[in-house]
């Protein structure tokens, strides 16, 4: 279902963004924007995460500023690009696919895909999650930016065969009970030589190795166990399995800050340790030209 119908052409006022998601029950965080308790500690959820900040570092940059308003969007974005995952720009690609179409799935505020648009990218955004469409898209129309916005399963995308060139998924593939199906479906809609661009937490990262090396830190730590535990992340060989279909795989591993790296390792240089022990994979792949064929009708004999 497109979100174009369903959502108002212009966001004028966050008076008038609140009153329009009164009625509605997110499933995203529990979102509620509407003068609630719980309004401002969503919110700074969202930020920590979509900024990527540690955990152990409270969003103060946050304070004083009314949440999902332009200031508050840019301040995201200057956090995440510019300090805590400087690594983002280069390795998305976001000046390297003006003229062409991109399709972004996967969680956020849309914080990396309005880069591309930016860039003079056509993006298409799709979620299951309306209540994530409609942060994506003012955070768009507050840059004064176009995009479209689809409501749909990630498995069962309403968009025609070979009618994408890039896609951007993040957090999104270890997440879901059959990963292989969002991906037969990326493969269907990205044209030949088409570009898919994948960004996954790692399993074997910083904390991993640090658990398994000084097991009796546990000891001293306390706390609910992380919910996304590193046994539902994956490998780098397992991811790169993820994509089989496609060819010429690139790896990457990045993502790492010196703070969260054991005392005993510090010495080490930094870039190297962010490829051996980094918190986030990125995977880079085409689809082949000869899938062309794949759907081209046979000449009768």
């Amino acid at each position: 279902m497109d979100m174009h119908d369903n959502l108002p052409g212009t966001l004028k006022s966050w008076e008038g963004w609140a009153q329009m998601l009164a009625p509605q029950t997110s499933s995203l965080v529990g979102l509620s924007l509407v003068g609630s308790p719980g309004a401002l500690e969503n919110a700074s959820y969202l930020y920590a995460s979509e900024a990527m900040e540690p955990s152990s570092c409270q969003p103060a940059q946050a304070e004083g500023m009314q949440p999902y308003t332009l200031q508050w969007f840019l301040e995201i974005e200057n956090q995440r690009h510019s300090r805590h995952a400087r690594w983002i720009p280069r390795l998305l690609e976001f000046n390297k696919h003006a003229g062409e179409t991109l399709l972004g799935m996967g969680e956020g505020l849309g914080t990396d895909w309005l880069q591309y648009a930016r860039n003079g990218t056509s993006v298409v955004v799709c979620s299951q999650t309306a209540e994530q469409l409609r942060l994506v898209r003012r955070n768009f129309e507050l840059r004064n930016l176009g995009g479209r916005f689809v409501h749909a399963k990630p498995e069962c995308l309403p968009l025609e065969n070979a009618s994408i060139d890039v896609a951007c998924v993040s957090g999104l593939l270890d997440q879901r009970g059959e990963p292989r199906t969002i991906v037969d479906e990326i493969y269907r809609v990205l044209k030949p030589g088409g570009k898919i661009i994948a960004v996954t937490p790692a399993k074997y990262d910083v904390v991993y190795w640090e658990k398994l090396l000084f097991p009796w830190k546990r000891w001293f730590t306390s706390g609910s166990p992380d919910a996304n535990e590193p046994n539902s992340r994956f490998s780098a060989r397992r991811f790169s399995r993820l994509f089989v279909q496609f060819s010429e795989h690139r790896l990457y591993k990045r993502h790492l800050r010196r703070s969260l790296v054991p005392h005993a390792w510090r010495w080490m240089p930094l870039a190297l340790l962010e490829r051996l022990i980094g918190q986030q994979l990125v995977l880079k792949a085409f689809k082949p030209i000869s899938a062309a064929m794949e759907h081209r009708p046979r000449l009768s004999a």
